[in-house]
C-alpha cells in the first residue's frame, strides 16, 4: 500500500514539473472585425418643367458611375472623426477600399473596420472623391463638403462638370455601427439645362426639328457671373448652380446663324437636387437643296422630287430612312481646281438641261447587289477622262460609254460595260432617282478619290440610314492613261490609292453610283 502511494506521489510531482517548464502554449491571434463594405447608387435630378417652353422629361438627368470612379467615405463616432475621407473605387460591378490611392497620397489612411462597441455613429458618402475633403466632418457650414466643392464658372468639359456636381448621402445621425452601407447619392446643388432646337421646313413640306450644332456661344448669367455650360449627348447645355444665389432668374444666351437669343429661367434659391430644364426653338426657315452640306441625307418625296434632311440629325425615323437614297458627297460645282467639273448635266429625262448644280450624291448601296463585276471589254477605248486623282466627270464618262454602245451594233451596256450598267441603268431599276436630278452614273476617278478622302464623314451618315459600308475596291468610269483601251482606274479603300487594272477583270471590284442635283 505504501508503494502505491509513493508511485502516485512520484507521478504528481512529474506532472507538476512538466506544467512549470519554460514552454508556453501558443497564443491565438485576434481576428480583425470585417472591413466596412459599400454599395452606391445615384439618384437622378428631379426635373422642374413648370415654366413655359420647358420639357416634361430631361434625358440624362441621372448620373451613371463609370469604371474607375471614386467616392469618399467619412465615419464619425460620437462626433469624432474615425474614418477620414476614405476612397472607395468602382470596378464596374462593385466598390472596394482604394489602397492604391491611399498609398499614393501618403496620408496614412487605413480601412475602417466594423466595431460593435462603437456608439453614436454617423456615415457620410460623397462623389466625386477629392483630398480636399480630408478632415471634413459635415456637409453644410464652413469647412463642410459643400464648401470644398463649389461649382466652377467654366463647366464646359465633362471633368469640370462632374467635379462641380457634388453628390451626397448621410446616414441618420447617431445610429449603431454598420457592416455594410447602401448609399443612394443625391445632388447637393440644383442644375439648369437648356436645349436649343432648330426648326426647318423641308422641301417635301415636313417640319423638321432637332438640336443643331449651329448653336454656339451658350452661357448662363447668374448674379452677374457668367457660367459656361457642359454640352450633353442629347444636345442640351447644362450647368450646376452654386448655393447662395440672390437672384432667382438665370438668363441663358446662345447664338444661331449669327443671331443671339436669350431666355430667362426661374430657379429656386433654396433646396437641391432639382434640374430646371427648358427647350427653346429657333425657326430657321426652309432647308432646300441650296442649303446642302456634305453628309446630308438626300431623299425622294411622293412627287418623285429630291429633298434634303440635315446630316447633323442624330437619327432618322423609319419613313425618313425609307425615303433616303444617298448622302451628299460634295456641295457645288467647281469650275477650276482639283475637282473641276465641265460636264453639262441634263435631268434624268435626258432633254432638260440642269441650271444649277447644288451638289453630288453618293448612293447608299453598292450596285449589282454588292457583287463584283468587270469594267468592260479589253481593247476598246471609249475616250473617257484619264485623270487619276482629279476632276468630276463621271456623268460625261457614263454618257460616252452609253453613246459608244449605241453606235456599235450588237453591243449592250449590261453585257459589254457592266460597271457602267450596274451604276446607272441597273441601279435605277432598284432605286429610281428623283426627277429633278441627273440620274445615276458611275463616278470618275477624281470623284472616287474625293469620296475616299471624305469616307469617315460619309460613313457616319451612311450608318444612320442602313447604307453599305466600304468594300476594298471600286471601279471608276475613268480609263487609265497607261493603256486606255485595256485598263481603267479604281480606288483602293484598303490602302488609300487610285490604281489601274484590266477592264475585263473582276478582281474584287465593285461599283457605287452617284448623281448630281
Amino acid at each position: 500500500m505504501m508503494k502505491m502511494k509513493q508511485i502516485y506521489l512520484f507521478l504528481s510531482l512529474a506532472l507538476l514539473c512538466a506544467c512549470s517548464s519554460d514552454e508556453e502554449l501558443p497564443a491565438v491571434a485576434q481576428q480583425p472585425c470585417p472591413a466596412l463594405e459599400l454599395t452606391v447608387s445615384a439618384g437622378g435630378f428631379i426635373t422642374d418643367s413648370s415654366a413655359s417652353g420647358t420639357r416634361a422629361t430631361d434625358n440624362g438627368a441621372a448620373t451613371t458611375f463609370e469604371n474607375g470612379d471614386r467616392v469618399g467615405v467619412i465615419v464619425l463616432e460620437d462626433g469624432t472623426l474615425k474614418g477620414n475621407n476614405l476612397p472607395y473605387k468602382y470596378n464596374g460591378g462593385s466598390w472596394s477600399f482604394d489602397a492604391a490611392t491611399v498609398n499614393s497620397e501618403g496620408t496614412g489612411k487605413s480601412v475602417y473596420y466594423y466595431d460593435n462597441k462603437a456608439t453614436n455613429v454617423t456615415y457620410i458618402v460623397y462623389f466625386p472623391y477629392s483630398t480636399d475633403a480630408n478632415d471634413v466632418t459635415s456637409i453644410e457650414g464652413d469647412g463642410g463638403l459643400k464648401s470644398k466643392f463649389i461649382p466652377k464658372a467654366d463647366q464646359q468639359s465633362e471633368a469640370d462638370y462632374r467635379a462641380s456636381d457634388l453628390m451626397i448621402w448621410q446616414s441618420t445621425a447617431g445610429i449603431a455601427p454598420q457592416k455594410t452601407l447602401a448609399a443612394t447619392l443625391t445632388h447637393a446643388y440644383n442644375s439648369v439645362s437648356l436645349l436649343p432646337e432648330v426648326r426647318y421646313t423641308l422641301d417635301n413640306g415636313d417640319d423638321f426639328v432637332h438640336p443643331s450644332p449651329a448653336i454656339s456661344d451658350v452661357n448662363f448669367l447668374m448674379d452677374d457671373e457668367i457660367v459656361y455650360p457642359y454640352k450633353a449627348a442629347d444636345g442640351s447645355y447644362r450647368c450646376i448652380l452654386r448655393s447662395g444665389l440672390t437672384n432667382s432668374s438665370v438668363r441663358c444666351f446662345y447664338t444661331c446663324d449669327n443671331k443671339t437669343y436669350s431666355k430667362d429661367l426661374t430657379v429656386s434659391l433654396a433646396g437641391a437636387n432639382t434640374r430646371y430644364s427648358s427647350t427653346q426653338r429657333v425657326n430657321a426657315g426652309s432647308y432646300s437643296l441650296a442649303n446642302a452640306q456634305v453628309g446630308d441625307f438626300y431623299c425622294k418625296n411622293n412627287s418623285n422630287e429630291g429633298y434634303l434632311i440635315p446630316g447633323e440629325i442624330a437619327s432618322l425615323t423609319a419613313d425618313q430612312q425609307a425615303a433616303c437614297l444617298g448622302i451628299v458627297l460634295k456641295v457645288g460645282k467647281d469650275d477650276s481646281g482639283d475637282w473641276k467639273d465641265e460636264d453639262i448635266y441634263k435631268l434624268k429625262d435626258g432633254t432638260t438641261e440642269m441650271g444649277i448644280i447644288h451638289g453630288y450624291v453618293l448612293a447608299l448601296k453598292d450596285g449589282n447587289s454588292g457583287n463584283t463585276c468587270a469594267w468592260g471589254s479589253y481593247g476598246e477605248e471609249i475616250h473617257t477622262d484619264q485623270a487619276q486623282y482629279t476632276l468630276f466627270c463621271g456623268y460625261s464618262n457614263t454618257q460616252k460609254i452609253k453613246e459608244y454602245v449605241a453606235a456599235n451594233a450588237g453591243k449592250t451596256l449590261q453585257k459589254d460595260f457592266p460597271a457602267a450598267y450596274y451604276a446607272s441603268e441597273g441601279y435605277e431599276q432598284s432605286y429610281p432617282s428623283p426627277s429633278n436630278s441627273s440620274g445615276w452614273f458611275l463616278p470618275s476617278a477624281g470623284q472616287c478619290w474625293y469620296w475616299y478622302k471624305n469616307r469617315d464623314l460619309l460613313l457616319t451618315s451612311m450608318q444612320k440610314v442602313g447604307g453599305n459600308g466600304w468594300q476594298s475596291y471600286y471601279w471608276s468610269s475613268s480609263e487609265s492613261d497607261y493603256y486606255p483601251a485595256g485598263y481603267a482606274w479604281y480606288v483602293g479603300f484598303d490602302g488609300g490609292y487610285v490604281y489601274d487594272d484590266r477592264k475585263r477583270d473582276r478582281n474584287n471590284r465593285r461599283v457605287r453610283s452617284s448623281l448630281a442635283f
